[in-house]
């Protein structure tokens, strides 16, 4: 089995498994606010360079996913659950895969944009990948397009407020 073929039926797994899926969910939900906090600090205006933008971007996303995976192995060591059926590794191949397509999302952003707009570009996309990732899952959970539409844009709204006003701020 390849590599791609691998990581395409785990991609499976996660969605259709309620558990791993709420762990990609609550990980893609906080890299996208913490994300969005991290490239509030600073100045917009101020000198910096793309590759510094990126390093935050990269820096965040994972190191928050690992921060997480960490938490949550070590509470699995010290509580034992035996209704708990998923393994170290699948837990974070799942925190680091949706790390993975916000941070790649951003860089995107951050390497197409004018240079003066790369901080508030890496700044909407996380805002934009937290409105679908909660428009999804509002979705798959039942409720109908309307109210998966509604959530979603209350969380873009929200989230692209933040970036905005930061960047008047700034």
């Amino acid at each position: 089995m390849t590599a791609v073929a691998g990581a395409t039926e785990f991609a499976k797994r996660v969605r259709q498994d309620r558990t791993l899926r709420r762990e990609a969910d609550m990980m893609g939900i906080t890299v996208c606010i913490v994300l969005l906090a991290a490239l509030t600090a600073g100045s917009d205006s101020d000198p910096h360079s793309r590759l510094d933008v990126l390093a935050i971007v990269w820096a965040t996303t994972f190191a928050l996913a690992l921060t997480h995976w960490f938490a949550v192995a070590l509470s699995m060591t010290l509580v034992n659950d035996p209704t708990f059926k998923y393994t170290r590794s699948e837990l974070l191949v799942t925190q680091l895969g949706i790390a993975l397509i916000v941070a790649v999302a951003a860089s995107i952003v951050v390497l197409v944009v004018p240079q003066s707009y790369d901080r508030f570009g890496a700044r909407m996309t996380a805002a934009v990948c937290l409105g679908v990732l909660v428009g999804t899952e509002t979705r798959g959970g039942g409720r109908s397009v309307r109210q998966a539409v509604a959530y979603a844009a209350i969380a873009l709204v929200i989230a692209g407020s933040i970036a905005y006003v930061k960047m008047i701020v700034s």
